[in-house]
């Protein structure tokens, strides 16, 4: 896994700012690593919430400055990717972790530039309602976990492109996951799905 992968094409323009459907601008990225942010969204417990082994390989995409990443890596002794549309993100990234097993990939979640079956856990937090092309990314995402791999997502209800539980579940499931468990409560939860194989 290369460090600073070149961008892969974008599959859709996107715009930037602090709306709904917008790309979380990296100029307001510090704003994103507030302490305060901590007492309502730990990222030890929503770390742990994901399960990880000791060694799993694990993508976390769209890492943003980092706010989960050093947690990730404190959870696994196996290689963790931090991935994200912007560079200036995973710049900020990279000085919270400082770590030899992460590497840090800038490219778009809809069109992940990883061999199948390369991860054992992918973690997305409040990123999804982000990507246009949401089917593209949960697609890619199941190609590149292997069977049994866990997906886990994160969303809060302060952001703004927070999903319901119940309408992730109608997004992801049709993608090869099934429904695993749900932590936290109704407007803050990590949810898990497991990656299943096809038919044969």
């Amino acid at each position: 896994m290369t460090d600073e992968a070149a961008p892969s094409s974008e599959s859709e323009p996107r715009t930037y700012g602090l709306q709904s459907g917008k790309v979380f601008p990296a100029a307001n990225a510090r704003s994103l690593l507030n302490p305060l942010r901590r007492l309502v969204q730990s990222p030890r417990r929503t770390v742990n919430a994901i399960g990880l082994g000791d060694a799993d390989r694990v993508l976390e995409l769209g890492c943003g400055p980092g706010f989960f990443s050093p947690s990730i890596v404190d959870a696994t002794r196996g290689p963790v990717v931090l991935m994200d549309l912007q560079a200036e993100m995973l710049a900020i990234a990279r000085e919270r972790v400082g770590s030899a097993r992460a590497s840090f990939v800038r490219g778009d979640g809809a069109r992940l530039p990883f061999a199948p079956a390369s991860f054992d856990a992918v973690f997305i937090a409040t990123v999804l309602g982000e990507i246009p092309d949401r089917a593209g990314c949960l697609d890619d995402v199941r190609r590149i976990l292997r069977d049994d791999g866990v997906l886990a997502i994160a969303e809060t209800r302060r952001d703004s492109d927070f999903i319901p539980l119940a309408a992730l579940r109608a997004d992801i499931e049709p993608h090869g996951f099934a429904w695993r468990d749900k932590h936290g409560i109704g407007w803050q939860y990590v949810a898990r799905f497991r990656a299943v194989s096809a038919p044969r």
